[in-house]
């Protein structure tokens, strides 16, 4: 059984805790996500137990997988652009670090394109608006985990 958990958004844990990707997308009105894993992620089926749910909820997505292990400045341009292109809504992050980091940089820009160059965005940066909406799904317990 998922157990919910209110912080500043929505927290699932445990067992479960992936099939409620589909009521929070219905419920927040989402049409398509972007959802970012790594290529071993896909390669070993993690990544289709989430794809799996949104497929069976008739939820409508675009797989990138172009991560690499400490993303670069043109890796996240490139998934800036990638997102541009799907027309998606909101992003799904699944992985450990990379995928994570790449993900939040992602939204930032594409909430804030004037920090597009991506080096603007280290340490403390003063974007305006909020990152696009992501449902994080960590696959590791170090880094990013905490999303």
């Amino acid at each position: 059984m998922a157990n919910r958990i209110n912080l500043n958004q929505t927290s699932y844990h445990g067992a479960g805790a992936i099939e409620e990707i589909a009521n929070e997308a219905k419920a927040h009105g989402f049409k398509k996500a972007f959802v970012c894993s790594d290529p071993d992620l896909v390669k070993f089926h993690v990544t289709s137990k989430v794809t799996d749910i949104l497929e069976k909820n008739g939820l409508a997505y675009e797989l990138y997988s172009d991560i690499k292990p400490n993303p670069t400045i043109e890796n996240v341009q490139h998934g800036v652009q990638a997102f541009k292109d799907s027309e998606a809504d909101y992003l799904i992050a699944i992985g450990g670090g990379s995928s994570m980091d790449t993900s939040k940089a992602i939204g930032i820009i594409i909430a804030n394109p004037e920090f597009e160059d991506v080096r603007s965005l280290e340490g403390t940066a003063p974007t305006k608006k909020p990152c696009v909406p992501i449902i994080a799904v960590p696959t590791t317990a170090g880094t990013a985990a905490e999303v």
